[in-house]
């Protein structure tokens, strides 16, 4: 661990350029999703100020990892909506099996 008394902030940024394709990656979408979601403003900022340094040091894969996210969010998106799409067609059957029809099936 690098301390920002020691060596500043240029120390840290140093450290964590040698291993950013490692680092960004796996703290990525915790950030991104504190930016968008997170309740205190302060921790916003910070977390800001983090992308911001992380997409100063190596944008092009801040990019990537950008589209990445969004792309895979969506997918789940479309995985839950057809998720709620098969259980109303459960819940339909069901009702329609309760009520005595028998084209259920």
């Amino acid at each position: 661990v690098v301390s920002t008394q020691s060596t500043g902030s240029s120390g840290i940024n140093a450290e964590y350029g040698e291993h950013c394709r490692i680092i960004m990656p796996i703290m990525f979408p915790a950030l991104y999703l504190i930016s968008k979601d997170h309740w205190n403003q302060t921790i916003v900022a910070l977390v800001y100020n983090v992308m911001k340094t992380f997409m100063e040091m190596n944008n092009q894969l801040f990019d990537e990892l950008t589209l990445s996210f969004k792309a895979e969010r969506q997918k789940e998106k479309r995985k839950e909506a057809h998720r709620e799409e098969a259980w109303k067609k459960v819940q339909k059957r069901a009702i329609e099996a309760a009520n005595g029809n028998s084209n259920v099936g």
